[in-house]
């Protein structure tokens, strides 16, 4: 991993550093098929919902969607859950199915949401792959980008969208040239690159 930027500010935990190694511990995860770690990894709307939020009819605050974003930008959801029982069954399924992912890039947006210092939200960039991926989905490189947010003390993701694009023309680094400068010398899927 490549950190190329961070700030002295963030809470503890929420250092670039911390939420890439999180963010990879979820690909690995992902990748071997581990429902252990990804349960452990991932909270699921089991948990107390904040409040001033679930008093006044918000949808649930812990969520895994992923889509496709066709032309036009219209945006398409193949998978949605809020429950953390449907996202394991989802992820046993998508490993059977050769599902594969490989983060390229990371980069932190901003902490308090849901009123907590300790919730961050981010963005990257990743490759992936599957037998059963719509042809062209993600172009030949496959790319999917999205956000997600983890609460930095509990070390857990809480949301996470990843979309990709119908017939995407770019290269892996093109599409993650958005996040965080590129390091010298720096390869896609060579190192995770991580930012603030």
């Amino acid at each position: 991993m490549i950190v190329t930027s961070d700030d002295a500010s963030l809470p503890e935990g929420c250092h670039p550093r911390q939420v890439a190694e999180l963010v990879i511990s979820f690909v690995n995860a992902f990748n071997s098929g581990d429902q252990a770690n990804l349960s452990r990894i991932f909270l699921g709307s089991e948990g107390p919902s904040p409040p001033d939020f679930a008093d006044r009819g918000y949808d649930p605050w812990s969520w895994y969607t992923v889509g496709k974003v066709r032309a036009g930008g219209k945006i398409e959801s193949s998978f949605v859950t809020y429950d953390q029982g449907e996202l394991l069954r989802y992820f046993a399924r998508r490993y059977r199915k050769g599902e594969q992912l490989r983060l390229l890039k990371i980069s932190l947006t901003h902490t308090g949401l849901l009123g907590k210092d300790e919730n961050l939200g981010f963005v990257y960039v990743l490759n992936r792959t599957a037998r059963n991926l719509e042809p062209g989905l993600g172009g030949l490189a496959r790319i999917a980008s999205g956000q997600g947010a983890i609460n930095c003390t509990n070390r857990r993701i809480f949301t996470w969208r990843m979309d990709m694009k119908v017939e995407d023309q770019r290269t892996s680094r093109e599409a993650a040239s958005w996040l965080c400068t590129d390091p010298p010398g720096w390869k896609p899927g060579k190192a995770v690159v991580a930012c603030t």
